[in-house]
């Protein structure tokens, strides 16, 4: 059985209670496009979950191109955004679109198996750009210390809850979240589990991927105004002209 990764109880929550940190971030993502001269063609929403970075992208002027794994958040942003394009697919391999830009917020690369496909998905990333484009994404860099950590958090509203427990553990530069979401249907509740895992790594193992991959690469704290925890970096890497 293929492992569940935002199915469609899940992906509905999080495209209505969990997508504040693609909002804030938007604004800081396109204007990077504008600051490096990029003002319109098509701009890679990559993970773009519930099209909210899409939709933001279309009324700045850009042709938005949302991929992600997930079919659940694809029909969401196809819901949002009708009239644009949306794949459904891995950045690793699929067949991306000729491009002037890429932007992927939220820990995209993170989520993806291994270092190897991290690297697979920069070099088919800049395939995809035309000379001089960008990639602006934001990674989770790992905590603090050798030892693993754990935490838990909860959400909850009139008709449905989110539990999720995390686990940190630098050594082995790997994060999972074990989470448990309850939506209500009629007089009981639906519940589903899913597992989470993502790669973190340094910003500067990151840097020297994109470096490898032919990117000129920097690292920002945050998103313009919209400053990230310090363990979360922000990246603007440029395809030489």
């Amino acid at each position: 059985m293929a492992k569940r990764f935002y199915s469609p109880d899940l992906a509905e929550l999080h495209n209505l209670y969990y997508s504040d940190f693609v909002e804030n971030a938007a604004p800081g993502a396109i204007a990077a496009l504008g600051k490096a001269g990029i003002r319109s063609g098509v701009v890679l929403d990559l993970g773009c979950g519930g099209g909210q970075l899409s939709s933001r992208l279309l009324q700045a002027g850009y042709k938005p191109v949302g991929v992600d794994v997930s079919p659940a958040m694809i029909r969401l942003a196809r819901r949002r955004v009708p009239k644009e394009r949306f794949v459904c697919g891995s950045i690793t391999d699929i067949a991306l679109p000729r491009c002037s830009a890429a932007a992927a917020i939220g820990e995209i690369f993170n989520y993806l198996p291994s270092k190897a496909a991290i690297r697979r998905a920069f070099r088919n990333v800049f395939r995809s750009l035309e000379p001089g484009g960008l990639l602006v994404f934001d990674i989770k860099e790992p905590l603090p210390g050798a030892e693993k950590k754990s935490r838990s958090t909860t959400r909850r509203g009139d008709d449905w809850a989110i539990f999720v427990e995390v686990e940190e553990d630098p050594e082995k530069q790997r994060l999972t979240r074990k989470i448990v979401s309850f939506r209500r249907e009629g007089t009981l509740y639906r519940r589903c589990d899913e597992v989470h895992r993502q790669v973190i790594l340094e910003a500067a193992e990151v840097v020297a991927m994109l470096e490898d991959a032919g990117f000129r690469v920097d690292v920002f704290p945050g998103y313009r105004s919209f400053r990230l925890s310090d363990d979360r970096k922000m990246l603007i890497a440029r395809k030489q002209t």
